[in-house]
């Protein structure tokens, strides 16, 4: 009976000690799956000619992860460009973006224009693709959908468009 429970304490701390060496599993990064919005405003206002400005855009944003602790997000910036109601987005705008989640933590991607398609409708989505280069997600990919409305055509021609408000999608895949 010794012989059997000196075995068993034996190998118990053969397996205890085995498990407490044993390095810690890795988790999967997961997919972060953000909708919200984005607003832009312009100053000055947005015309039909082309004119500097300066703008400032912030996002905000409600996510799902199945293994992070990330609810919502947000990313703030102010840059100077040309603008007009009848010019397509400059690519030029689009640059290294820092979004900051609820955790405390954030995550930098290098987003580069995609695609900007026009509806009939008159709606405007306007799509960039980046890698995560620092920080939650480091090495995934981002996608950012926004969906602008039509735009106001009377403003345009009189008084400006003083701000923009679409709505914002942020994928970030592993």
């Amino acid at each position: 009976m010794r012989t059997i429970t000196r075995w068993t304490a034996t190998l118990l701390g053969i397996t205890t000690g085995a498990l407490l060496l044993a390095p810690p599993a890795q988790a999967k990064p997961a997919t972060l799956l953000c909708t919200g919005s984005q607003k832009i405003t312009y100053s000055p206002p947005m015309k039909l000619t082309a004119r500097t400005t300066a703008s400032r855009a912030k996002e905000h944003y409600n996510c799902a992860s199945m293994l992070t602790n990330v609810r919502r997000g947000a990313w703030t910036a102010s840059f100077t460009h040309k603008a007009s109601c009848l010019l397509d987005v400059d690519p030029a705008a689009v640059k290294e973006t820092t979004y900051k989640w609820n955790t405390g933590k954030s995550s930098t991607v290098r987003l580069t224009l995609s695609g900007v398609t026009h509806a009939a409708n008159g709606t405007t989505t306007v799509t960039a693709v980046g890698p995560v280069i620092h920080g939650l997600g480091k090495g995934s990919l981002a996608t950012r959908e926004v969906v602008y409305p039509a735009l106001d055509l009377t403003a345009c021609a009189t008084t400006g468009v003083k701000s923009l408000t679409g709505l914002a999608t942020l994928t970030i895949t592993p």
